[in-house]
Order: C-alpha cells, then structure tokens, then sequence
C-alpha cells in the first residue's frame, strides 16, 4: 500500500461519510479535522519510533491493527472509540490536550468533535500503516525513515511538515476543501 491508498482511504468521500455519519457530525467539518491530524498524527509516530522502545511499540501495534485494513470503511462507522483513545494517549502522552486543541483551532471543529473523529481514525491510521510495513517488508528499526518518507521529509523528527509528501498532499486537499 502506497502514499496514495493511504491517503485516499482516509480522505476519500467514503471515509468521511462513515465517520460522519457514525459520529453524526457535518461531513466538511469531518475532512477538515482529518486533513489538519493525519501530518500531526504521523509526525508524532515518526517521533516515538526515533526511539528504539517506542520503535518496537509502534511495530507491534501495526502488526496488531494491519489485519483490520480491508474493513476500514465498517471500522470507520462502527468504530471503538475506547481502542482509538488508547491509541490517542499512547502516541501523544500528556500532550494529547494541546494536540485536539490545536486541531481544534486550525479545523474549527469543537474540541470534543475533533476528539471523536481522531478516536475512530487513529486505528484505521494504524490498520494502513500496518499493512504498508508488511508489504514493504520495513522492521521496527526501519519504521521512523518508513513515516518520514509517507510525510515528505527524513528520518528525523523535526522534519514532519517538509514541502512535499503528505503536507503538500494534504494541503493541496485542504485548498480543494475551502481550507487553508
């Protein structure tokens, strides 16, 4: 699986539908959150796989999600809010607060909505991702260069908002929206 299917399935009208109509929220509202996180949410893995620890974490939890990628549409309209929040407080620690705020505020949706939406996307995050490294064959070592280059820029963790890749992807996404 690629930059393209990725993206596509958590951008694409599908997606945003289920998740919309799951949480009951506007549906421009829904894409506008998800192209604001999808960077902060990849950016923040890239960073916890920098680590060898947080490298085998990660690992594990694609390898536990990647099974789900075929279903990411169902997952979406019947997702568990409980198992996306665990993934939530994991990936951002006790940051997660000024994430959905800052989320929040770029998007305009209202904080609790944002929570809700990052909660059913973050497993489907996971499922993709999960079924990419083992296509790709990519080891837990290999994982923060496997982020890095889905967001456009390196290996390292302060390059996560670089011109291309998915920022740019994104953005141009955002500008289609309405969004900047």
């Amino acid at each position: 699986m690629d930059l393209t299917n990725i993206l596509g399935a958590l951008t694409g009208n599908d997606a945003v539908g289920a998740i919309s109509e799951n949480l009951k929220i506007d549906s421009k509202q829904v894409s506008s959150v998800i192209t604001s996180a999808l960077p902060t949410l990849l950016g923040a893995m890239q960073k916890n796989a920098s680590t060898e620890g947080g490298a085998a974490s990660l690992a594990k939890a694609l390898g536990d999600h990647a099974s789900s990628a075929g279903n990411i549409i169902s997952n979406l309209k019947t997702g568990d809010l409980t198992d996306g929040n665990k993934i939530l407080n994991h990936i951002f620690g006790g940051s997660l607060g000024n994430v959905i705020g800052g989320i929040s505020k770029k998007s305009g949706a209202s904080t609790s909505n944002v929570s809700s939406i990052l909660a059913l996307l973050a497993p489907s995050l996971l499922a993709l991702l999960g079924k990419n490294q083992q296509g790709s064959g990519t080891n837990a070592a290999g994982l923060a260069g496997m982020l890095g280059m889905i967001l456009g820029g390196t290996a390292t963790s302060g390059n996560t908002n670089s011109g291309g890749g998915l920022g740019s992807i994104l953005g141009g996404l955002g500008s289609l929206l309405g969004k900047k």
